[in-house]
């Protein structure tokens, strides 16, 4: 067991270091400000850098700066959906934007009740109906895979009952 964590802990540094490409600096700091990274997965580590930098269109420096890691990736995805879906960030398309989106600084470490206030200009009723909503959106998108799936391979299944009658008369 003590020997995993040892190898968890060098894993999620050499993904911070060679997949995320911190610098060396920027690495220091993210350990610093957030040290409960070394605990962390790093295919988890790995799946939030990557929303920031593809999706949000967030370089590495601006998430060291808004201690990036520090907030639960599924809070982070979100408020950033929240302040898309409401015409407040657009997603950058080859490193550009036509509206200047909120930094990453001010949707992470707002409060709450201040994201929504001045970011957002929202209530936390309309979150919380927003949340609720996008979790069932994803639920019946997840369901949607698995009945795919599963008509694939009962699909599969169909395609060898039939060679098999073929074989077979």
């Amino acid at each position: 067991m003590g020997n995993r964590n040892i190898l968890g802990l060098g894993g999620a540094v050499r993904l911070l270091r060679e997949r995320c490409l911190f610098t060396a600096e920027q690495l220091r700091e993210v350990l610093g400000t957030c040290p409960a990274v070394l605990l962390e997965e790093p295919s988890t580590l790995y799946h939030q850098f990557q929303y920031a930098y593809f999706r949000m269109g967030v370089q590495q420096k601006e998430m060291v700066k808004a201690r990036l890691f520090q907030m639960p990736f599924a809070e982070l995805r979100n408020r950033h959906i929240f302040l898309e879906r409401r015409g407040l960030y657009e997603t950058p398309h080859k490193g550009q934007t036509q509206t200047s989106n909120p930094k990453l600084k001010e949707i992470l470490q707002l409060p709450e009740k201040d994201f929504l206030a001045s970011l957002a200009y929202s209530t936390p009723e309309e979150f919380e109906v927003f949340k609720k909503l996008l979790a069932r959106e994803e639920e019946e998108k997840k369901e949607e895979e698995d009945e795919d799936a599963l008509y694939t391979e009962d699909d599969d299944d169909d395609l060898d009952s039939d060679e098999s009658k073929t074989a077979q008369e």
